[in-house]
């Protein structure tokens, strides 16, 4: 077999290895198995984090919090790419929260938690809890009528937080008898300007340990039914040295996949913003913030409409008293950050298949489901009680979960336990390859398709056409959106020819 010959970044990386320890140590090579996007659902979350920060910069320089209101009209009325910025700013949030909820799925669908990851999933947890924080302050900085109205609410909500957490909110919350500002502009803005910035540090920090312990552990081995297997790839020194699934390949290819899901995020986030700009009116020519500007006589008159990634909270809040909402919203959450724990000392799972973990999936089913229940029934009853049916529903949907699901996994865990060497639980499911101990075999090697080729050519026609098109845009006020949606495409393009630069060739 021929090996690959090292390409000018690897051994410009092993020449600062040899200085700084960094390729090989801190950053670890992936396995051949790995090269999925499922694989890589955190990439996603990253590059949507780092892109938050770049547009949140931005959107800085010409924020005001003593007029916010007035300043981010003004961004978006006045500033050339101004109201695609503050577009593309938005629908990012939205893309970091719904990209962050896709990676914890999947980790708790596959077992990614199980021992020795339960901190890992724990930082996760924590990083979770920071992004919905962030959100909840961001979206309160333009001081709409909608925003600033909802802000209020959940904050008086969160005053009937038990053990003293009510007290520490309204620390960080109340403000001392300043003098008056002269727009007549809260004075809490101000301070959730800070915080929007103090939160935003602080998950970058652990965003930053999440990524350590991920490189000290490395990915996850391929889903199997065996039962105490090790979740470490280094455990498995045989298969990296002779599976050719397991073959580590070079830092350039994940250098390589990284930057598919950035450009991919990136992208879709452009073409998304453009395509329906946030909360922006575009009528003959003209660009306007649509929401109107936050009124004490107007907020009494508007129901309190929280964003999505809030609904499933505020539903409690409906159903029953603040103080029980409260008590559920933290057993959730403890639920959540302790749930590796749970899993191995409670359910006693030992396997990390999903079939072989049938209380857990039924749990985290129960959950899915009534997450988009409640959002939805949240979201058609602004302003009024639902009463204690809210919590009844939470509760038919947790038992019919385990009703439906559980005996069904159950009987396929014993099929699998009695049945070994015929018994292919993923057959059963639909994915034969992706549980046994054999992998598929993943083809990296070099393609020479002719199809291939045309669609490579194809794309640089059309990265140069667009390209050229979006260098003919010339008033950077009214085709601002053109261009962003021009940008999100040849995004997608250069993705798509870093991938099959990336697939091409493989370490034998």
């Amino acid at each position: 077999m021929q090996e690959e010959q090292e390409s000018w970044l690897d051994r410009a990386l092993e020449w600062l290895d040899e200085r700084t320890g960094i390729y090989g140590h801190t950053l670890r090579q992936a396995p051949r198995y790995a090269y999925r996007l499922d694989f890589w659902l955190g990439s996603f979350v990253l590059a949507s984090f780092l892109f938050e920060v770049v547009t949140g910069m931005l959107v800085a320089l010409y924020y005001v919090p003593a007029d916010p209101y007035a300043s981010t009209s003004y961004l978006i009325s006045s500033v050339p790419l101004g109201a695609l910025l503050f577009s593309l700013h938005s629908w990012g949030a939205y893309a970091m929260v719904f990209l962050l909820l896709v990676h914890m799925t999947r980790n708790f669908i596959v077992g990614a938690y199980r021992k020795p990851r339960e901190i890992m999933w724990m930082v996760g947890t924590i990083l979770a809890g920071l992004t919905l924080t962030e959100a909840y302050l961001g979206y309160s900085l333009p001081y709409n009528l909608i925003s600033w109205t909802a802000t209020t609410t959940g904050l008086n909500l969160f005053t009937y937080m038990p053990f003293g957490l009510s007290n520490l909110i309204a620390a960080m919350t109340l403000l001392p008898q300043l003098p008056g500002i002269a727009s007549g502009v809260d004075p809490l803005v101000d301070r959730f300007f800070v915080f929007h910035w103090i939160v935003g540090a602080l998950i970058g920090l652990v965003l930053g340990l999440h990524l350590y312990i991920f490189e000290k552990h490395g990915i996850t081995p391929p889903l199997t039914k065996e039962k105490d297997r090790s979740e470490l790839i280094d455990d498995y020194e045989e298969k990296l040295r002779n599976d050719p699934n397991w073959k580590l390949q070079p830092l350039t290819r994940t250098f390589g996949i990284i930057l598919v899901t950035m450009l991919m995020t990136f992208g879709a986030i452009f073409l998304i913003a453009s395509a329906f700009p946030f909360q922006i009116s575009l009528n003959g020519g003209q660009i306007k913030y649509v929401m109107p500007e936050y009124n004490p006589a107007l907020a009494a008159q508007t129901p309190p409409i929280p964003d999505w990634y809030f609904l499933f909270i505020y539903f409690f809040y409906k159903s029953v008293s603040p103080s029980d909402a409260s008590l559920i919203f933290l057993t959730w959450g403890g639920i959540t950050l302790l749930f590796p724990f749970i899993d191995q000392y409670v359910f006693r799972h030992r396997s990390p298949h999903p079939v072989m973990r049938p209380a857990s999936i039924a749990l985290g089913v129960g959950f899915i489901v009534s997450f988009i229940v409640n959002s939805v029934w949240a979201y058609l009853t602004p302003g009024r009680d639902i009463g204690p049916i809210g919590v009844e529903v939470d509760g038919t949907v947790f038992v019919a979960s385990f009703l439906a699901l559980f005996p069904t996994l159950r009987w396929l865990q014993r099929r699998a336990e009695s049945e070994p060497e015929t018994f292919n639980v993923g057959k059963r499911l639909g994915f034969a390859n992706s549980v046994s101990t054999q992998t598929e075999t993943i083809n990296l090697s070099k393609p020479v398709s002719l199809g291939m080729d045309l669609s490579i050519l194809a794309s640089l026609g059309l990265i140069a056409y667009t390209t050229t098109k979006m260098f003919l845009l010339t008033n950077l006020f009214a085709d601002q959106f053109e261009l962003g949606f021009l940008a999100g495409i040849n995004m997608f393009l250069v993705s798509y020819l870093v991938l099959i630069y990336t697939l091409r060739g493989e370490e034998s």
